[in-house]
C-alpha cells in the first residue's frame, strides 16, 4: 500500500477578484522511508500543497490519503516542521519536545523518555533545560524537528525548514537531516525552492509549474545517500540541477 496518496488534487482560493486557482489536478505518491522533495517557483503552491497533506486546508477537489485512509484535518500521523520555529519560549527545550506527546495524552514518564530520546537524536541533550532564546537558529530548528519526531509521525512534513538560516548553517544542517533519516527512516516531504538542497536530499524530485501548481515532471535522484558536500561537485549532480533549473525556466504551454 502506498504511504502517501494525492489524488487528482486542486486548490482554489476565493477573492474579492474571483477565484484563484494555486494548485489544479496534482498527482503524487509517497512510499514508507521515501525521502521525497518538491520544488518550484514562488506562485506554484508549495506551501499550500503541505498545508493540505497536513489538513490545515481543505482541498476543493481531489483527495489525500495516508496509509488508504483519507485525510479530512491535522492528525498525529503526520508531525510538521516549518521555517520559523514556532517553539514557546516560555519551556524548556525538553518540555517543547514533549508538548505534542502531552497533548495525545501520553503518560509524562514515556514523554520524558521519548524527549530524551529524541533530543538525543538531534544532539542536544545537554541543552534539555535551556530556554529556546538561548539557542541558535541552527539548534532551535533541530528542537522543532525533535518534537515533530517525537510523536513518531508516519510521515514527517518539512515547509522550508532551513530557508532562515545562514549558508553555512544550512549547509550542515541538510547533511544533519539526512543523518537522522538514516538513523530512523522516517518519511519525509520536503518542499522547497533550493534545487541543490532538494537534489542533495532526497530521492525522488515533483518539479511544480506556477500559476497553477501542477506536476510537471518527476525526477528520480540517484546518487549515493551516504555522501557528503562533495557531491554537490559530481558530473552527475551537475546533471540533475540542469534538468531542473530547466524544468523550472520552461514556460507553460497556454
Amino acid at each position: 500500500m502506498t504511504h502517501l496518496e494525492v489524488n487528482q488534487l486542486s486548490k482554489q482560493f476565493k477573492t474579492r477578484r474571483g477565484a484563484i486557482t494555486a494548485l489544479q489536478d496534482v498527482n503524487i505518491h509517497i512510499e514508507e522511508g521515501e525521502f521525497v522533495c518538491v520544488v518550484g517557483a514562488s506562485g506554484s503552491g508549495k506551501s499550500t500543497l503541505l498545508r493540505l497533506i497536513a489538513g490545515l486546508e481543505v482541498p476543493t477537489t481531489g483527495e489525500i490519503l495516508v496509509d488508504g485512509v483519507r485525510v479530512t484535518g491535522p492528525g498525529c500521523d503526520r508531525g510538521m516542521v516549518f521555517q520559523s520555529y514556532t517553539l514557546y519560549p516560555w519551556m524548556s527545550i525538553a518540555e517543547n519536545v514533549e508538548f505534542g506527546l502531552k497533548l495525545q495524552g501520553v503518560a509524562q514518564t514515556k514523554r520524558r523518555e521519548q524527549a530524551a530520546y529524541y533530543l538525543e537524536v538531534v544532539g542536544l541533550t545537554g541543552f534539555a533545560k535551556a530556554l529556546p532564546k538561548e539557542l541558535s537558529g541552527g539548534m532551535k530548528q533541530r528542537v522543532a524537528i525533535a518534537r515533530a519526531l517525537a510523536s513518531q509521525p508516519k510521515i514527517l512534513l518539512m515547509d522550508e525548514p532551513f530557508g532562515a538560516l545562514d549558508v553555512q548553517t544550512k549547509d550542515a544542517m541538510q547533511e544533519f537531516l539526512l543523518e537522522i533519516w538514516r538513523r530512523t527512516r522516517t518519511t519525509i516531504l520536503m518542499i522547497t525552492h533550493d534545487i541543490e538542497e532538494a537534489i542533495f536530499l532526497s530521492g525522488r524530485i515533483y518539479v511544480l509549474s506556477s500559476h497553477p501548481g501542477t506536476v510537471k515532471q518527476e525526477l528520480q535522484i540517484d546518487l549515493p545517500k551516504d555522501s557528503t558536500e562533495q557531491i554537490r561537485l559530481h558530473p552527475t549532480f551537475l546533471k540533475y540541477k540542469d534538468e531542473v533549473m530547466r524544468l523550472l525556466r520552461t514556460p507553460e504551454l497556454v
